[in-house]
């Protein structure tokens, strides 16, 4: 099963994010941006590859944006939606 996210960040704020987006699913993942591996993992469930894209620029405020596809193999419907909730949760950040 695989999902998108366009997310506000750069490859680096992402790879300090995961170890608490993915909890115990952390070790089983592997991260690569842009063509090069940043984690690696044997036989991982959860699969990301990302893509750089130019900045979301608001007046004077500019955003980066890394679009991101997450790709889930052996995971039960019902863990794969209990995980992106959580990864929805840790990597939205917000203002106020």
């Amino acid at each position: 099963m695989q999902f998108e996210r366009l997310m506000g960040c750069t490859a680096h704020d992402l790879q300090r994010w995961l170890p608490d987006a993915l909890g115990s699913y952390y070790p089983r993942c592997s991260l690569e941006i842009d063509g090069i591996t940043m984690i690696h993992a044997e036989n991982p469930l959860i699969q990301m590859v990302g893509f750089t894209k130019n900045d979301r620029q608001i007046a004077l405020l500019r955003i980066p944006q890394l679009q991101l596809q997450l790709k889930f193999t052996d995971l039960a419907d019902h863990q794969i939606q209990a995980l992106l909730e959580r990864f929805d949760l840790y990597t939205r950040r917000g203002g106020g």
